[in-house]
């Protein structure tokens, strides 16, 4: 049963500072080098309980095309949740979805969502799991989740579920996303057909990091994938990020969204504003170091 009337909760989104492919399982997954960082554009969830109706679950949210039944990641959660602690509802779980991070974005937006009501759950029903436990249960849903239940700056190896925290950069992001849209498994198939796929230098993306310099920083960024998605639309979004002022581009995640590195907030809401009218989704935002953030609770 509930602990409480109702919670409510952000989902952050992400970004890969770095991303390489290292390696292949036996079973098909591959390997990563990733580092991953929590930012300040997020979801919203709110759990609340229908005590009059049977025991069940239903998603609300008014985003067109967001599956509001049981292939969405939050209702998987929940339905895995469920299994690994033994509770009950007490009537009809609601959860209110304000959807804001864009899909098929590299932004982690269902594993941030994903994350999130592993997390809420946990505090609404009182259950006292773990960070621990509750990643072995986000491990079961998507390589990302255990990284969005922890959140911050991490070093995400293994298929993403080994994360060890990495000190958190001073800067600031601008992230566009083009109109396209990118398959996460069409993205790891081409780069199975690249020969000589390029390398990432980790060794110095990670001096860079902990010096707490940010052109240390910029200049170490990578993503595999961009050699990957020779797409005209990610070169002019980092063209244009380029020339509003970033230190850096990159595509985050296997895309379609791009982000640009910027000494200072201020620097990367001026160059957001220049950018608004060109992408539908144009956000400024800077690091934070959770994944997760209550908002409040009510009993």
């Amino acid at each position: 049963m509930a602990l409480y009337d109702n919670i409510k909760v952000k989902a952050y989104g992400k970004v890969n500072l770095l991303l390489d492919i290292i390696g292949r399982r036996d079973d098909g997954y591959h390997m990563l080098n990733t580092v991953m960082q929590s930012v300040s554009v997020y979801d919203t969830l709110e759990l609340s309980i229908d005590s009059t109706a049977p025991e069940g679950m239903e998603i609300v949210c008014d985003k067109e095309g967001f599956p509001l039944d049981s292939s969405n990641l939050i209702w998987k959660a929940a339905d895995i949740f469920k299994e690994q602690t033994g509770i009950t509802y007490g009537g009809k779980l609601i959860v209110k979805v304000e959807k804001n991070l864009p899909s098929q974005a590299g932004m982690g937006g269902g594993s941030a969502d994903c994350a999130a009501m592993l997390k809420a759950m946990n505090t609404f029903f009182c259950t006292l799991k773990d960070e621990d436990e509750l990643c072995e249960m986000g491990t079961k849903l998507g390589a990302d989740v255990p990284f969005c239940i922890r959140g911050g700056t991490r070093l995400c190896q293994g298929i993403g579920e080994i994360t060890n925290k990495l000190p958190s950069p001073d800067c600031a992001f601008v992230i566009v996303k083009p109109d396209v849209s990118i398959s996460t498994p069409e993205a790891y198939k081409r780069y199975d057909l690249m020969k000589s796929p390029p390398r990432s230098n980790l060794d110095y993306f990670l001096k860079g990091l902990a010096s707490g310099n940010v052109f240390s920083t910029s200049i170490y960024l990578f993503n595999v994938f961009e050699a990957v998605m020779d797409m005209p639309e990610i070169a002019q979004a980092k063209q244009d990020l380029k020339e509003a002022g970033a230190l850096n581009t990159l595509m985050t995640g296997s895309g379609s969204a791009v982000f640009g590195i910027f000494e200072k907030e201020s620097f990367a809401e001026e160059a957001a504003a220049k950018l608004a009218g060109k992408y539908s989704y144009c956000k400024s935002c800077v690091p934070v170091k959770s994944g997760y953030e209550l908002m409040w609770v009510n009993r």
